[in-house]
């Protein structure tokens, strides 16, 4: 048997953690001025974003371990062979769900990054995981960049949501925190 992909990352992805956990106190520096009612409305509007996104331009917007793995064990279960991301940040998720794909046989993520410099570094961190062959990094707005046939902003999209979060509806949808929601086809 071979080991799981997931498994050969834990050095690289604990380095990543580390450097994100450090960045915490930075990261809120950044947004300190901002209340909570300004920050989610930077972060739903189409234009006024890229204020906030400039503003954390050089904070690594890392997902939790624990979404993570759940990312990968996503991936994994649903023999995932593509796989849309919406910001890769410095790569941390993106490491996860490629390594999903890895691990399912192969495949191809298309992700997005804001900022060219995240971008650069993302790059770097899937060439160090050995992933880079399965992702394409795509950079700049992804509201551009990610703008064919593929879904918008859910939170700005309650036809679907409605439709997904419908009893009867054959979908299963669970929010798992403010920014992760799953849903799935089930019948």
């Amino acid at each position: 048997m071979t080991t799981p992909t997931i498994t050969s990352l834990a050095p690289l992805l604990d380095r990543l953690f580390d450097e994100a956990e450090a960045a915490n106190g930075a990261t809120r520096v950044a947004v300190a001025d901002l209340s909570d009612a300004d920050r989610a409305r930077l972060m739903r509007s189409k234009t006024d974003y890229r204020d906030l996104y400039g503003r954390l331009k050089d904070a690594p917007l890392a997902v939790s371990r624990e979404t993570g793995h759940l990312l990968y064990m996503l991936a994994r279960s649903s023999r995932a062979r593509v796989i849309v991301e919406f910001g890769t940040s410095f790569g941390i998720s993106t490491l996860h769900l490629a390594a999903g794909l890895r691990d399912n046989g192969g495949g191809h993520l298309i992700t997005s990054e804001f900022e060219p410099s995240k971008a650069a570094r993302a790059r770097e961190n899937l060439i160090a995981g050995g992933l880079i062959d399965l992702v394409e990094v795509r950079e700049g707005d992804a509201l551009k960049t990610l703008s064919t046939d593929l879904p918008d902003n859910a939170d700005d999209s309650p036809d679907y949501l409605a439709r997904v979060r419908a009893p009867g509806s054959g979908y299963m949808s669970t929010p798992f925190a403010e920014d992760v929601e799953l849903s799935m086809r089930i019948s």
